[in-house]
């Protein structure tokens, strides 16, 4: 076991796999978008948005629970213990955070969105001594979370004006909800099996989604073999992005996994441009990656004593 869990402890190894699950993120954003069209369903149309959000979390977790019982050869349901965190992790990491995403990408592009989902990741980065001991403040995290927050708020101008709408502050509170994910995570997975965990809490909360957008009123107008294929993949990149990540919250720092987090719009706006067609050749996209990459290498580099 110990060799086997070497990869997920290594520096080389952790940062590769994290990175590896924060293309995959990124690569759904303009997926997310390309799916609305496929199936037909309204950027206003926020109950099928919700039910769509619900039947991809139902997949993804029951293809979590079904690799999580063939390591184990046996089918297990959560213990005592983990019902708790199964139902937090729901909430915040499933519910709220995609409620807020799917809606809010609905009203904002999609190289944005991957953009303003990191304010929290910034915070974390600088706070993350409140929540776990082994993680120390310093003045070079304050620093790069302060200019993170700048970079947020740069993202966010249309040449000297200042546009920040309503999907924008969705996107926000789905980053506060997917830090906070973390941060329950983490302390979690002191105890509890990552994948098990996660395949629960995923299938708990695409069932609650799921609820929500049919009672809402919520349909898939439309079903193609293209349509269905773009959700495999969509499912796919998910259930291989949080398994990646979630073993590897289980052996780092939080400080460390939210550093390598900025990754994600890196390739979300990549993605975005490839596949969307979006204009992601812009000055305030390119002054905000600036101070980004400059807020990681304070935090990062250290002086030789």
């Amino acid at each position: 076991m110990k060799s086997k869990d070497s990869i997920f402890k290594s520096k080389a190894g952790s940062t590769l796999l994290a990175v590896l699950a924060c293309a995959l993120w990124g690569s759904l954003f303009p997926c997310i978008k390309l799916s609305y069209a496929a199936f037909s369903i309204e950027s206003e149309d926020i109950p099928s948005i919700l039910l769509f959000a619900g039947v991809r979390f139902l997949i993804c977790g029951a293809v979590l629970i079904a690799m999580a019982s063939g390591k184990e050869k046996k089918f297990r349901l959560p213990a005592r213990d983990a019902l708790l965190p199964v139902f937090l992790i729901g909430m915040t990491s499933i519910v709220l955070h995609y409620a807020f995403t799917y809606v809010g990408l609905s009203m904002t592009e999609g190289s944005k969105t991957s953009i303003l989902k990191q304010v929290g990741f910034l915070f974390i980065t600088c706070f993350a001594f409140l929540f776990r001991k082994e993680d120390k403040f310093t003045f070079r995290k304050l620093i790069g979370g302060l200019l993170g927050f700048l970079s947020i708020i740069i993202v966010s101008l249309d040449g000297l004006e200042f546009h920040f709408g309503i999907g924008d502050l969705l996107i926000l509170c789905a980053s506060v909800c997917s830090v906070s994910s973390s941060i329950i995570s983490k302390n979690a997975f002191d105890r509890l099996d990552p994948v098990h965990t996660l395949a629960y809490a995923q299938f708990y909360g695409g069932a609650l989604l799921t609820i929500a957008g049919l009672i809402l009123g919520g349909r898939i107008p439309h079903v193609s073999l293209s349509a269905l294929l773009l959700l495999g993949y969509i499912c796919a990149s998910s259930v291989v992005a949080y398994a990646l990540w979630n073993v590897l919250v289980k052996y780092n720092d939080l400080s460390k996994m939210s550093i390598i987090k900025f990754f994600e719009p890196l390739f979300g706006v990549i993605f975005s441009g490839l596949l969307l067609g979006e204009n992601i050749f812009r000055l305030t996209y390119l002054l905000s990656f600036i101070i980004i990459a400059a807020a990681v290498l304070i935090i990062n580099v250290h002086r030789e004593k």
